[in-house]
């Protein structure tokens, strides 16, 4: 099914892959090299960049999605989803915690805590409450979704996107351009750029910096307004039917 060129993938995947089409083209550029796509005024080449663009973005974030987003995830010891439902998590008070897996219970009609053998290991426990408290959050996002609750969810999520394919990006031209300064020195020095190539590789690694923190965060803001808001809609909906219930007796 065709779908329009939405938000999300002009922030996570068109904007990556021109950025990162421009960087090889330029790299490639100074060394005397054709660019990989020339960049021009014209309708059909400018078409043809923002396809092929929107093709490398698309490759980008399936390297973000399938390596880079697993280290970050192994740094931060899991999606904030599902840590911070476990006891002692950093994300929610202990009461607010408690009150939150209580609200899910009652409104979805399902357990909050997995169901695990008594002789289970340390590690099947975090196993099997991993696997609940995700399924738990899906169920609170699938709400929120239906019931069109807010955008900050899907504009963190964008963001998120983003930052994973920005820390992506850096993290494939980090070693190129290291990789052109070390290897093709004696050209760096001929063109008197030795100042410069340092420079983009100072930018790149403050990029990846920014963009891991940011990514971090952003993973947490996305997890936080997902359980804010059906927490929020739970309340309300359990005052409405306290007071229709209260309504009702009075008037019988």
């Amino acid at each position: 099914m065709l779908q329009k060129l939405g938000p999300y993938e002009f922030l996570a995947t068109l904007i990556p892959g021109l950025a990162f089409i421009s960087a090889v083209s330029w790299l490639a550029q100074f060394f005397g090299y054709s660019p990989i796509l020339p960049i021009s005024s014209t309708i059909g080449e400018t078409s043809a960049l923002i396809a092929w663009s929107y093709i490398v973005g698309l490759l980008l974030q399936g390297i973000a999605e399938g390596v880079v987003e697993k280290i970050v995830l192994a740094a931060t010891r899991g999606y904030p989803s599902w840590r911070w439902m476990i006891e002692g998590g950093e994300g929610f008070t202990p009461e607010h915690t408690i009150r939150l897996k209580e609200a899910i219970q009652d409104y979805f009609g399902e357990p909050s805590e997995p169901t695990v053998p008594a002789n289970a290991t340390r590690q099947q426990i975090l196993d099997g409450q991993r696997k609940k408290y995700q399924e738990l959050f899906y169920l609170c996002f699938n709400l929120v979704e239906q019931k069109k609750l807010s955008d900050r969810p899907l504009a963190f999520n964008a963001h998120y996107g983003l930052f994973r394919a920005l820390l992506t990006f850096t993290l494939i031209l980090l070693p190129l351009f290291g990789w052109a300064l070390a290897f093709r020195w004696a050209e760096v020095c001929k063109a008197h750029a030795v100042g410069l190539f340092q420079l983009i590789l100072l930018l790149l690694v403050v990029t990846a910096a920014v963009s891991y923190s940011r990514m971090a965060k952003r993973g947490e803001d996305f997890a936080k307004s997902v359980y804010d808001l059906f927490f929020s809609y739970y309340r309300q909906e359990t005052e409405s039917k306290k007071r229709a219930l209260k309504g009702g007796k009075v008037a019988g």
